[in-house]
């Protein structure tokens, strides 16, 4: 009997190596349909091999008792079989009418039949008996359980057919193979009757359970693996998607943010530089230091997107460490303040001054700590230490310590691992008055990580933190810090004597930007360069300048209605003319998540400035790019004589507007950076209320949502800077429908915002109407004044006048309205003929309107 043994081995190497997958690999095959099913029938099968095998060896080692014991077992897992197999067919079928839950119960019951007879066998023949020699004998009940396995297999066959004589396909060829295996196992029954000892049973179970695996299971798996890629597929697509729609949010965000500072900044940079006043000059640095604080917290989270991306760098500079420090004392220190805790300070006087380090990702990390330090610090104090130590290996270099220490609720041992955790914050239920975000300390940590770092901490809960860290930094110069407060205050001095790096009065230099303000700003804060500035306020615009004269840059907005910046870009390069094809072009944007760099520089531009624009980094990228014998470089003696008063009292002028609910004028003086920038700010608003309404009214007209959105975005900016509040917030409010499509909205509210918009008209025509009557009655003064003594004046004779209209001529073609009114200037000793008057007066007017074609044109017909 020893061959039983043989091949009942060899079943269940065949079993294992086929269905290894099934049995063992269940994670992987779990949502295959019935798969939990046929795993329990292949394990009844592996159990029936086994008591085959064990069979054979029992008789051929002559082990009676466990031979007998095995024999029980063998019919009871030959059983489990039928019953397994039974289940399964329906399982997978998915029919349980009366032929299915038929056969459900007559498994059941030939299981149970099965497994009492071979227990009663133990001690009465039912199914087998063994004689005095050890030999197997099977009862007639035996054969009765052969020809009942029989007709369960073939009706499971028959059960099958029947569902597969309605499907086509794939599915057709797997019950068909459902059905050859009961008909396989059936033979087998039939020739286990006439050959008991011939393991039939067995041999049939082998070639069934491939056939099964290998056109129905294997299939089942490979459509189950095709389905899961698939699924990933789409997940991967979808996170995707969710990963673009975070980029946009993070970039109009960025934008929405960016745009309101770079005004606040850029005017409050005019005060820095023109102001005189002491006091002005130290609440404007504060306005400077706390703006860009702000910059930071924007930073915080686009910096977040970046780490995630792996697209942030480690930007070493030179630095001043006193300055750095006041910045963040500055800051802290209000905020310790009104909380009512005591904030400390304690810095090395002999640590190095001038230093070499990424000074904004330091300053961020250290804000980042300060700032968590006095948010989780009811009561006590807050201490900021700084210290240092010579590095051994290099002589260039220090070790800075810095250590945040304060008296606040503390960490638990359990919390500790939360705390680098994003978006998660400890002790959520009793710090949920808390404001933040969760990031600022995995912020904090990746950076600390990108420059050499780690961030310790101690706590004691209950008691308070301190966390500190060592860095790694370079020395610029040995000159100790000293009195930090001493360095700061020498800093503010030098503000006063702002002088600018450069004048390039022979360089041409266009900026286009759909906000007028933003081309104010821009202009101020060049106005010492003496640059020659041409502005256009659309794509179209610049298109015809750029077609005329050649620029040494061009600075470009990216967002504007009609041509954005790069369509715009794109077109001067493809001009016929090719005057600027070869120019500087530098985009100016909002958009400072990670990639826009890459994203400008491939769209063609040389390089790209941030909004709010930094006017030192702006002055750099000039020095950088325009040709350098256009650059007069400033010398550092060199003391500016042209600095004005700054004029913040309020404008008489201004009186009409004081009562008037939709204006706050304090704002709008304050955004402006003072009364003398806020006038012409808002002269630029009255004149441009009728051309604004009427083009955002055309795009809604045309249904162009997308230049209808990025219109309202401008005069939603406009309005802010002004001090109109409340007409802002109903331009954001429509800005947010045109992002989201929202066009409901967007119906219901447009008419009362034109009509809304367009009422502020007849209040600022008061202020200026009565201005410009002012400025005429002046002017009639003048006027009489000049028609009693120009009888006495020289007549420009006729030679003087060609030489006039040549350099008009020559200027009007260079688009220099400034050169044309110092022609007319410098004729003003002369009295012009009544021929030439009417012309004169033409030319000056289209050149106040830079309309340099009309000047050709009257000069071509004269």
């Amino acid at each position: 009997m020893f061959y039983l043994a043989l091949i009942g081995l060899l079943a269940i190497l065949i079993l294992l190596l086929v269905n290894y997958d099934i049995l063992f690999q269940y994670g992987k095959t779990q949502n295959l349909p019935a798969i939990k099913m046929y795993r329990r029938f292949l394990f009844a099968v592996l159990a029936y091999y086994i008591s085959d095998t064990l069979w054979g060896v029992f008789s051929e080692l002559n082990l009676f008792n466990l031979l007998f014991a095995n024999v029980v077992i063998y019919y009871i897992v030959m059983a489990a079989g039928i019953l397994t197999w039974t289940r399964y067919v329906v399982t997978y079928l998915g029919e349980e009418h009366k032929f299915g839950k038929f056969l459900l119960w007559a498994g059941r019951i030939f299981f149970v039949v099965i497994t009492l007879a071979s227990l009663a066998s133990i001690s009465t023949p039912v199914l087998f008996w063994f004689d005095d020699a050890g030999e197997y004998h099977a009862c007639p009940a035996r054969y009765a359980q052969l020809i009942f396995q029989i007709v369960l297999f073939l009706l499971t066959t028959a059960y099958t057919f029947s569902a597969m004589l309605r499907l086509e396909g794939t599915i057709k060829k797997r019950h068909r193979t459902i059905c050859f295996f009961g008909l396989v196992i059936a033979v087998a029954l039939i020739l286990q009757l006439e050959f008991l000892f011939l393991p039939m049973y067995t041999i049939g179970y082998i070639l069934g359970t491939c056939l099964l695996h290998t056109f129905v299971i294997s299939e089942r798996m490979e459509e189950y693996r095709r389905a899961s890629l698939e699924s990933l597929r789409r997940e991967k697509e979808a996170a995707e998607q969710a990963s673009q729609a975070k980029s946009e949010f993070l970039s109009n965000m960025s934008h929405e943010i960016r745009t309101p500072i770079n005004a606040v900044l850029g005017m409050n940079e005019l005060i820095l530089r023109e102001c005189e006043d002491e006091n002005i000059l130290s609440y404007a640095e504060n306005v400077r230091s706390s703006g860009n604080t702000l910059l930071g917290l924007i930073n915080d989270i686009l910096d977040f997107s970046k780490i995630e991306a792996g697209k942030i760098d480690i930007i070493p500079v030179d630095y001043d460490l006193s300055s750095t420090l006041n910045d963040m004392v500055i800051m802290i220190h209000n905020r310790a303040d009104d909380k009512g805790l005591a904030f400390n300070v304690n810095f090395d006087s002999n640590i190095p001054k001038q230093l070499f380090g990424d000074e904004v990702r330091i300053k961020q990390v250290i804000t980042n700590i300060l700032t968590n330090a006095v948010k989780y610090t009811e009561t006590g104090s807050v201490t900021f230490s700084v210290g240092f130590d010579r590095c051994e290996d290099d002589p260039d270099c220090i070790i800075l310590h810095v250590k945040v220490k304060d008296t606040g609720i503390g960490i638990k041992p359990e919390d500790m691992e939360k705390l680098f955790s994003k978006f998660e914050r400890i002790e959520e239920k009793r710090n949920r008055n808390i404001e933040g975000t969760g990031l600022g300390m995995t912020i904090t940590k990746n950076l600390l990580d990108m420059m050499g770092s780690y961030l310790q901490v101690e706590s004691t809960y209950g008691v308070g933190s301190t966390f500190f860290f060592d860095l790694r930094q370079k020395v610029g110069k040995w000159e100790p810090l000293g009195d930090y407060r001493t360095s700061v205050n020498v800093l503010l001095k030098e503000h006063k004597k702002y002088k600018e790096k450069f004048t390039a009065p022979d360089a041409n230099v266009l900026v286009v930007d759909d906000n007028s303000m933003n081309l104010t700003v821009f202009k101020s804060l060049l106005k010492r360069t003496k640059i020659k500035i041409d502005t256009a306020d659309s794509g179209d615009e610049a298109l015809q300048m750029t077609k005329s004269k050649m620029y040494d840059m061009i600075f470009l907005d990216h967002m504007m209605p009609g041509k954005d910046g790069i369509e715009t870009l794109h077109e001067i390069k493809e001009q016929a003319e090719g005057l600027n094809d070869c120019t500087v072009s530098v985009c100016l944007t909002a958009n400072a998540v990670s990639g826009a760099r890459e994203q400008y520089i491939a769209a063609g531009f040389d390089n790209y400035l941030t909004k709010p624009i930094h006017p030192s980094k702006l002055e750099d990228m000039l020095m950088a790019y325009l040709p350098g014998d256009k650059l007069i470089i400033s010398g550092e003696d060199d003391v500016d004589t042209d600095d004005e008063d700054e004029q913040d009292n309020f404008p008489a002028e201004l009186a009409p507007l004081k009562d008037q609910d939709w204006i706050d004028l304090a704002v709008g003086i304050k955004n402006s950076g003072s009364s003398e920038y806020y006038m012409p700010l808002l002269k630029i608003f009255y004149e441009s209320i009728e051309e604004d309404t009427g083009i955002v009214d055309g795009f809604y007209t045309d249904g162009n949502i997308n230049d209808y959105t990025i219109k309202v975005h401008a005069m939603k900016s406009s309005a802010r800077l002004i001090g109109a509040e409340a007409i802002a917030e109903e331009a954001q409010l429509l800005e947010n429908a045109g992002k989201a499509g929202d066009l409901d909205y967007i119906n219901q509210h447009h008419k009362d915002f034109i009509a809304t918009y367009r009422s502020f008209k007849e209040p600022l025509s008061l202020v200026f109407t009565e201005n410009d009557a002012e400025d005429n009655a002046a002017n009639d003064v003048a006027e009489d004044a000049n028609d009693n003594t120009e009888d006495d004046m020289p007549e420009a004779d006729a030679e003087l006048m060609d030489t006039v209209y040549e350099e008009v001529k020559a200027s009007a073609e260079a688009n220099d309205a400034e050169s044309i009114e110092a022609v007319f200037a410098e004729i003003e000793g002369y009295r012009i003929p009544d021929s030439d008057a009417e012309l004169c007066q033409k030319i000056r007017s289209a050149a106040e309107n830079s309309d340099f074609e009309a000047i050709l044109t009257l000069l071509s017909n004269r």
